[in-house]
């Protein structure tokens, strides 16, 4: 964990919002404005497919994990959330979402353990969790995705991106090179997948019911990539 978090704190202090979303490319090129207008869109499209799948959360209290610079938390609470929390390994990027999220629904809050423990059992309405888990070993993401379900509410709905698998010519080229060779090509965001049976399996076994597994671009044309929507059973 503790590579993790430095990782991130640096990938926070030289472009927080092109680490959190390369779409714009490098060099401080995002609009605070703009960058945040995508998330928005993101949580809405979000809750569109909740609603397809016969699924309402209580818009209470939504928990974004790995927040980065607050892209997400600022769409959960533009989106009617009472109380949004997002927290990260990252103090820059948590620096710069104070900076530019200007919404008093949302807390940002700094945990660089292993447990999510500054988030209480039973807590959170709705948790949201999108390119994240891939940049972190496969251990310590499933470690989290069990403590998702943990601090869901009852009935509280878990909604997390992981890949499954690297696809393709270069996919499959990049997965057979050298470790120092894949951090340079990827500016030091590593990427994990776990097959989708393992993931379900990992749900059932923390107490969660997946509700739908949906076909998802985050994680780049190179990765088959998941979104699943879980239903916290307890």
């Amino acid at each position: 964990m503790i590579g993790v978090a430095r990782r991130w704190t640096q990938l926070g202090d030289t472009d927080p919002m092109w680490a959190a979303l390369t779409d714009a490319g490098r060099g401080g090129r995002w609009d605070p404005a703009d960058f945040l207008r995508t998330g928005r869109r993101e949580i809405d499209a979000m809750l569109s497919l909740l609603d397809r799948r016969g699924l309402t959360p209580k818009m209470g209290t939504a928990l974004d994990f790995g927040c980065g610079p607050g892209r997400l938390s600022a769409g959960l609470a533009a989106a009617g959330f009472a109380r949004v929390i997002g927290v990260d390994v990252s103090p820059t990027m948590l620096a710069k979402a104070r900076e530019i999220v200007d919404d008093e629904r949302c807390e940002f809050v700094h945990d660089e353990g292993t447990e999510l423990a500054s988030v209480a059992d039973d807590s959170i309405d709705l948790v949201y969790c999108c390119r994240v888990l891939q940049h972190m070993p496969t251990e310590l993401s499933h470690g989290y995705i069990r403590h998702f379900l943990r601090a869901a509410a009852p009935g509280g709905l878990v909604v997390f991106q992981l890949p499954a698998e690297p696809i393709g010519l270069v996919g499959g080229a990049m997965k057979a090179l050298p470790a120092p060779v894949l951090d340079r090509l990827r500016a030091g965001m590593e990427m994990h997948g776990t097959p989708t049976a393992a993931v379900t399996r990992l749900i059932a076994e923390a107490g969660g019911v997946t509700v739908s597994v949906e076909e998802d671009r985050s994680a780049g044309p190179r990765w088959r990539s998941h979104l699943y929507v879980v239903r916290a059973e307890k």
